[in-house]
């Protein structure tokens, strides 16, 4: 899948630029430069949340290009009446409605990761538009739930911070979903691609 490849230059993206962080953080902290002292927050402190939070909503970005791309071809390819603009709600909500009604696939949301999925839309919500700040954002129910369940992103008087290990795992959590719902396709539609297929052509 294109998108596997896309979240995978992510990942590499991400270990490159925060082992760079890393390292520029340690080596300016040995220096005895006044200059280059009062350069370490900068790599520490206010860098890396500036990185893992531009990948956390190019991860978002991406699951929602996906998304709407699958809705247009189960419209193609099952000859429906409706489109996914048409139904109203949330994108997340819209499609689940379009695949589960109206298309008429089964999706499991456990297989699926649909709570992690859900909150991740939410951190990218939540950095977007409050700031990280959780005190007056509708989806910070989700957001602790996904902090509770991965321990990221920590969360202090109402604000949460993301870190190496959020994006990773966001980057996990959209690998894991994306996987999985074009498998949940093409066992409606079988064909030379189906999920046992491509099992047994990299055995």
């Amino acid at each position: 899948m294109d998108a596997e490849s896309r979240l995978h230059d992510l990942e590499q993206f991400r270990e490159y630029v925060d082992g760079f962080l890393r390292n520029e953080s340690q080596f300016l902290s040995e220096l005895h430069s006044d200059l280059e002292i009062d350069m370490v927050p900068m790599f520490a402190e206010t860098f890396p949340p500036i990185l893992h939070s531009s990948l956390i909503t190019s991860t978002v970005a991406l699951i929602e290009l996906e998304l709407r791309g699958y809705a247009d071809a189960l419209y193609t390819a099952s000859s429906l009446s409706l489109r996914l603009a048409d139904l109203s709600g949330s994108l997340l909500e819209r499609f689940w409605r379009y695949t589960s009604k109206v298309a008429g696939i089964t999706l499991d949301q456990d297989r699926l990761g649909w709570t992690d999925v859900t909150g991740l839309f939410e951190l990218r919500n939540c950095i977007v538009h409050s700031g990280g700040s959780l005190s007056a954002f509708q989806g910070a129910q989700a957001i602790r739930r996904f902090a509770l369940a991965h321990g990221t992103p920590s969360i202090e008087a109402d604000l949460m911070t993301v870190d190496s290990k959020t994006s990773q795992i966001a980057l996990t959590v959209a690998s894991r979903f994306l996987v999985e719902l074009f498998d949940c396709a093409l066992r409606r539609f079988p064909g030379g691609y189906a999920p046992r297929s491509r099992a047994s052509e990299s055995a």
